[in-house]
């Protein structure tokens, strides 16, 4: 009983402040002792300030570090003054053992519709790291629907991985995609992966959870995916379609959910630039995306929901066309592999 007390009046406190508008996150305590309300409480209050264009409403550790697409600047300069509002969609995560929040939103910018990642880590009742990747001039998200309820499922204990098992299965999914090999992932037959708002991968019996965008040819790389769709996540990547994808690198881990069995990463999928082409079970040859014809990387943040020790889910925002081996802007990434030439 008096766990649950301290725990309801740390969860009031938290909102008072941040309803209060008192400047910053100050109410926030030490991570270990925010929990999910607490964090999501945290979250609000950055989007808040953000709206506002205000970082002085947040609690910040003097030396916090703040990047947006994987450079280092002072909080306060680029998005935050060019934001021109929230949109309606809002996917959360959370990880209180680590003081991280972790959320996707739709923006405008200027009017212009994009996707926004968010990642705080909290400790000692201040901001410590905020780490921030924009996708810009993407239509999708004006139309994005919420995100799937399967999500927030809490899976059954009997069935979950452990916090290292779900790391190894994010890092099983970026060896699949930069080796070219599906099976080394452990996908579900249910796999839906959506990339900046749209739908890229869908297993045998998946409806798209997202409109499909329509097709402006059927015969480049965009038809091809299309074609793709309804293979499940292992038989796609073996077509090839994903083959101008040759090396990952630097893959963190900053937030796991045991309990949703969800792990998120931040990391660097690298295009070598020879992938010219890539022929589909229908016999067709379709050619890679221009962008993907010269050496670069893309800035990857990436959700993976596992059931039964399998991925079902994916979710990604990232930024794509940088500079080659630019990296994520932050430390502590593990070394990655690349596919031989």
């Amino acid at each position: 009983m008096l766990q649950e007390l301290i725990r309801r009046q740390r969860l009031v406190l938290c909102a008072v402040v941040v309803a209060a508008g008192l400047p910053g996150i100050a109410a926030a305590a030490p991570h270990a002792n925010c929990d999910e309300a607490c964090l999501k409480s945290v979250m609000d209050g950055y989007l808040h300030a953000l709206e506002a264009h205000d970082p002085s409403r947040l609690k910040v550790a003097p030396n916090v570090r703040f990047t947006e697409n994987g450079v280092a600047i002072p909080l306060g300069e680029a998005l935050w003054v060019t934001l021109s509002g929230l949109g309606s969609y809002r996917h959360d995560f959370f990880d209180p053992a680590n003081g991280a929040v972790i959320s996707y939103v739709t923006m405008k910018e200027n009017g212009t519709p994009g996707y926004l990642m968010v990642r705080l880590k909290l400790a000692d009742q201040r901001l410590t790291e905020v780490e921030t990747v924009v996708n810009r001039d993407a239509p999708p998200a004006l139309t994005q629907p919420a995100y799937e309820p399967l999500w927030d499922q809490v899976e059954p204990k009997a069935q979950r991985l452990t916090r290292q098992q779900l790391i190894e299965g994010a890092l099983a999914y970026m060896r699949a995609v930069a080796l070219e090999k599906g099976e080394l992932a452990p996908f579900g037959e249910s796999c839906i992966r959506l990339e900046n708002g749209m739908v890229m991968a869908l297993g045998p019996h998946d409806r798209p959870p997202v409109p499909l965008k329509p097709l402006a040819h059927d015969d480049d790389w965009a038809a091809a995916v299309r074609l793709s769709l309804g293979m499940g996540c292992s038989k796609q990547i073996n077509t090839g379609v994903y083959a101008f994808i040759n090396e990952y690198d630097n893959a963190r881990f900053p937030l796991v959910d045991v309990d949703r069995q969800i792990v998120f990463s931040v990391f660097d999928f690298r295009r070598r630039g020879t992938v010219k082409t890539v022929t589909m079970p229908n016999g067709r040859t379709y050619p890679m995306m221009p962008s993907t014809q010269w050496p670069n990387e893309v800035l990857n943040t990436e959700a993976w929901k596992f059931q039964n020790g399998k991925i079902t889910r994916v979710e990604a925002v990232f930024l794509g066309n940088r500079t080659y081996k630019q990296g994520t802007g932050w430390p502590g990434g593990r070394k990655g592999e690349k596919r031989p030439t």
